[in-house]
């Protein structure tokens, strides 16, 4: 790895947590030393291939975060200065292909776009439709062949021509009730659906040590999707989630706000710790976070990173309502609309043996009692017991 040249800064060991990467942390770094390491990238011979500051919000106006990528013949580097802890993060994995540059050229929409959850037994996914009639699809649920069908069958009837065509899936994480459903659903469905890329960065389970959970089942479940995914669409994009980067497709941007990049060189208490989160602006200016299943101290730190820039209309309320929410983060997002991919009853603690009425904040999910309650804003509150679609 280029060296990373700085005054104060505080280096961490070189390491790795991912398939063939190689990182570097740099704390108490400043803006200026994280420009001159991008200065010397392309000096060395690096093509820079994407640079875009990212608001750290109102209060912090004078500051903001930094993304760079760069590409040479043999390597990618992606680069993310923090603004709001003065931190750097360098990433270096084998050349990729990374997501479009460019903002989509504008075409005549064909359909409405809207945002849908899809009913589930278990776990989360989501389909936003494009304006061209494509799709993104955020997650899949445990395996369950209902719920296989049912994503079909939404997909092909929501598909202007009958022909559902994914255009980007997205994976939070590898937990099962994020990944199962779309393990099987790439082998049982891959004549019928077409999908043109994912986007994902599972950890290494080889490299990762993780306190609460089976680090071997959890490199059987990755390794069967991602096998599944090579066997079924051989000739598809898969590219790697990384902090900073924009994903455009006509009449949205993706932003990834928070990846496992932002958790190295730290421990995991479970594999929630390497959840990704996004932000999706529609060409008509609604927005609408998704926090998969991140926990409190990413919660935290993305408040802290971005502030009121966060600000959105609707939101994907982090790990299923249960531990891990964060008040501090519900305020900044502030949404009209609340995505909440459990079922109803079990959030209201109406099911047997569900020891939490989490509504209430009950057990420390006072986040949850902030969302609901109608005295400091009226919300709408959808849950995953039946397929709910909304119009962006």
């Amino acid at each position: 790895m280029i060296p990373y040249n700085t005054l104060a800064g505080q280096k961490y060991p070189l390491g790795s947590i991912g398939k063939a990467d190689t990182r570097l942390r740099i704390h108490s770094t400043t803006i200026d030393e994280c420009r001159e390491y991008a200065e010397l990238l392309e000096k060395l011979g690096y093509r820079k291939c994407a640079e875009k500051q990212i608001s750290a919000g109102t209060e912090c106006s004078y500051n903001v975060n930094l993304f760079y990528a760069f590409q040479n013949d043999c390597e990618n580097v992606f680069v993310f200065w923090d603004a709001s802890i003065r931190s750097a993060t360098v990433t270096l994995e084998p050349k990729g292909l990374l997501p479009n540059l460019e903002r989509v050229l504008e075409s005549e929409p064909c359909v409405e776009p809207t945002v849908a959850q899809l009913k589930l037994k278990n776990g989360m996914c989501y389909a936003i439709r494009l304006e061209n009639g494509e799709f993104i699809l955020v997650d899949g649920g445990i395996k369950d062949e209902e719920s296989e069908s049912r994503l079909y069958d939404f997909l092909k009837d929501n598909s202007p021509n009958g022909q559902p065509i994914v255009a980007l899936w997205i994976f939070t994480h590898s937990h099962k009730d994020h990944i199962g459903l779309a393990t099987n659903f790439v082998r049982d469905y891959k004549d019928k659906v077409c999908v043109k890329a994912f986007a994902y960065q599972f950890p290494n389970c080889e490299k990762v040590q993780v306190a609460m959970e089976d680090v071997e089942l959890m490199k059987t479940q990755i390794g069967e999707i991602e096998e599944n995914i090579k066997n079924a669409y051989p000739n598809t994009i898969v590219y790697t989630l990384h902090t900073g980067q924009s994903y455009f497709y006509p009449g949205i941007e993706i932003e990834i706000l928070w990846s496992i990049d932002d958790t190295y060189p730290y421990s995991y208490v479970s594999f929630n710790d390497t959840s990704a989160a996004f932000r999706i602006k529609f060409k008509n200016g609604k927005t609408m976070t998704f926090l998969g299943d991140c926990q409190i101290e990413a919660c935290k730190k993305i408040s802290q990173r971005y502030g009121d820039y966060l600000k959105s209309d609707i939101l994907q309320v982090t790990h299923h309502g249960l531990i891990g929410g964060d008040k501090g983060l519900y305020k900044l997002i502030d949404p009209e609309t609340c995505f909440w991919p459990v079922a109803e009853k079990r959030f209201l603690g109406l099911e047997p043996n569900q020891r939490y009425q989490w509504c209430l904040g009950e057990g420390g999910c006072d986040y949850n009692s902030y969302l609901r309650d109608e005295s400091i804003r009226k919300r709408t509150h959808y849950h995953h017991g039946e397929t709910i679609t909304i119009k962006i």
